[in-house]
């Protein structure tokens, strides 16, 4: 069964902008971004940098913008 990870810095970056976030106590992060206003898919990428616990991660996503 995987934990979620509270209060950890995740990293989004999308169109050459970065936006940082942490995570909740359900492991969830919110990133603010306003510059996704044109409707259409977006390439991102985001990173956790690990921690004492935990190896580092990146995964590339689809940012899909209705």
């Amino acid at each position: 069964m995987e934990r979620p990870i509270k209060s950890v810095k995740i990293t989004l970056k999308i169109k050459g902008k970065t936006y940082n976030a942490k995570t909740n106590k359900k492991g969830k992060a919110v990133f603010k971004i306003k510059n996704l206003k044109k409707r259409g898919t977006y390439k991102a990428t985001v990173k956790f940098a690990g921690n004492n616990y935990y190896n580092k991660v990146t995964k590339k996503v689809k940012i899909t913008v209705k």
